[in-house]
């Protein structure tokens, strides 16, 4: 259970070594992009999802807006002046902000819309199912559902059947296509059993 202790404090000194580098090396980009990302890095520490899909949508049209003064600021003038003119443009402040607002419309407009559009297309198909279903009941007769009763069909009551020798009745419900055609059989074959065999002898004495 202490391995985990040594694991986050290699973390943190390389991250202290990685963030001291980039601060000696890059400060004026860190100082763009700590400003002009801020809304990117709120995310993520807002967003309690496993996923991140909102730190992710928002950083990365955020980072989109952002890139072209980047490039203005890798390309020109990499030092604290030149940072501090991009920082304090308006406009330039506009567009950053502004995409970022754009990945959060995004991440909470575009899933309703995805969910109501694949709802419909599932309610589509369900309806059309259930049509072909009807179909060929009406086509085929009930058996073919195996005694599953159509959506909206009413359920049909049990045929009346003509009673068998010995007075047993079968029990022939609706949608049993293969049980009516095995009571079926028994019912032909305990018919033909007396038929087939030799009359009983009369008694004595019966004239």
């Amino acid at each position: 259970m202490g391995a985990p202790a040594p694991r986050r404090g290699k973390f943190w000194l390389y991250f202290l070594l990685i963030a001291v580098t980039l601060i000696a090396v890059a400060l004026p980009t860190i100082m763009v992009i700590g400003v002009g990302m801020i809304f990117s890095i709120t995310s993520f520490f807002t967003d309690r999802t496993d996923q991140k899909y909102g730190f992710f949508c928002i950083s990365s049209l955020n980072f989109a807006g952002l890139f072209p003064y980047l490039m203005d600021l890798w390309s020109g003038n990499h030092n604290m002046q030149g940072a501090l003119d991009i920082i304090t443009d308006v406009f330039a402040l506009a567009i950053m902000y502004g995409s970022a607002a754009g990945g959060w419309i995004i991440y909470n407009v575009i899933p309703p819309v995805i969910t109501s559009f694949m709802t419909v297309l599932t309610e589509r198909r369900l309806s059309a199912l259930r049509s072909n279903q009807r179909r060929i009941i009406d086509e085929w007769g009930d058996e073919v559902t195996m005694g599953i009763r159509a959506p909206g069909a009413d359920a049909p009551g049990p045929p009346s059947a003509a009673p068998q020798p010995g007075g047993a009745e079968p029990s022939v419900q609706a949608g049993g296509g293969v049980q009516a055609a095995m009571e079926a059989m028994e019912a032909i074959e305990a018919k033909e059993e007396p038929d087939g065999g030799d009359s009983p002898p009369q008694a004595a004495g019966a004239q």
